[in-house]
C-alpha cells in the first residue's frame, strides 16, 4: 500500500497523531503542498527552469489520476504569468482545507477513520484516527532505513519525505529522539537534498524551505504592521 501512495499522502499520515486524529507539527499544509509540486516534478508533469526563480513550467496537462494534483496543474497551466517553485508552493498551500481533504481522501482508501470531536462541548472538529496502521507503520519503516543506515541508498520519494518532514518539523514526532540524534550528520544531508537527490527535487525541497521561511516570518510581519 505505501508504494502506491503519493507524496502527500504520506505526509499528511505522518503529520496525525495516530490515536487523537489531530494534525500536529508547525508547517504541514507547506509540507503537503511541497510534497504536491515534488510528485509533480517526479511525474514530469511540470520542470522548473534554472532563473532566480526556478519558474516553473507545465510539460503535461494529462490527467494524473489525482483530484489534487489535477487541480494544482490546471491552476498552473492557466496562470497569467510565470511563477517561480516558491509561489506555487505558497499557492498550493493556499488551497482551502488541503490537508482535511486528503485526509478525507485517505478515510476512502480505508487507512483512516473520519470522524467529529467536539471542542469546549459546544463546537465540533473534524478528526481521522488510523484504521490501519500498518501502513503509516511500513512509511516509517522505509524512512529509518534510510535515515539511521549510513550504507542504504534511498529511492527518490523516500529522500524527498525525509526532507519534507524534516523542514515540516514531523520526524520528531514518528521517530525515537536518541536515533535522530546519532545520525543527525545524515538527517541533515538528506533534508538539505543532499544524497541521491535530482536537480529538480532539490529545487522542490528548496522551495518548501524557502515557503516554510514565509510562514514563520508572517505572523511577527503582521504584528509590526498592525501596530
Amino acid at each position: 500500500m505505501p508504494d502506491k501512495l503519493l507524496l502527500h499522502h504520506r505526509i499528511v499520515l505522518l503529520s496525525l497523531n495516530d490515536t487523537k486524529g489531530t494534525f500536529t507539527g508547525s508547517y504541514c499544509t507547506y509540507a503537503t503542498a511541497g510534497a504536491m509540486i515534488s510528485e509533480l516534478l517526479l511525474q514530469n508533469r511540470i520542470s522548473a527552469d534554472n532563473d532566480k526563480k526556478k519558474t516553473v513550467t507545465v510539460i503535461s496537462q494529462d490527467p494524473t489520476g489525482d483530484e489534487f494534483l489535477d487541480e494544482l496543474l490546471k491552476q498552473m497551466s492557466e496562470s497569467g504569468k510565470p511563477r517561480g517553485l516558491q509561489d506555487w508552493v505558497t499557492r498550493a498551500a493556499g488551497i482551502k482545507h488541503l490537508a482535511h481533504r486528503i485526509a478525507e481522501q485517505l478515510s476512502q482508501m480505508g487507512i483512516l477513520k473520519q470522524d467529529e470531536k467536539k471542542v469546549l462541548w459546544v463546537f465540533s472538529r473534524q478528526v481521522y484516527p488510523e484504521l490501519d496502521g500498518t501502513v503509516e507503520d511500513n512509511i516509517r519503516d522505509q524512512m529509518a532505513r534510510v535515515m539511521f543506515d549510513p550504507k542504504a541508498i534511498p529511492d527518490e520519494p523516500t529522500a524527498i519525505l525525509i526532507a519534507l518532514a524534516s523542514h515540516a518539523d514531523l520526524l520528531k514526532a514518528n521517530f525515537v529522539p536518541e536515533e535522530l540524534r546519532q545520525h543527525r550528520q545524515r538527517v541533515k544531508q538528506l533534508a538539505a537534498g543532499e544524497i541521491l537527490a535530482s536537480a529538480a527535487t532539490q529545487q522542490a525541497i528548496a522551495a518548501v524551505q524557502a515557503a516554510v521561511m514565509v510562514a514563520v516570518m508572517l505572523p511577527a510581519i503582521i504584528t509590526v504592521t498592525t501596530r
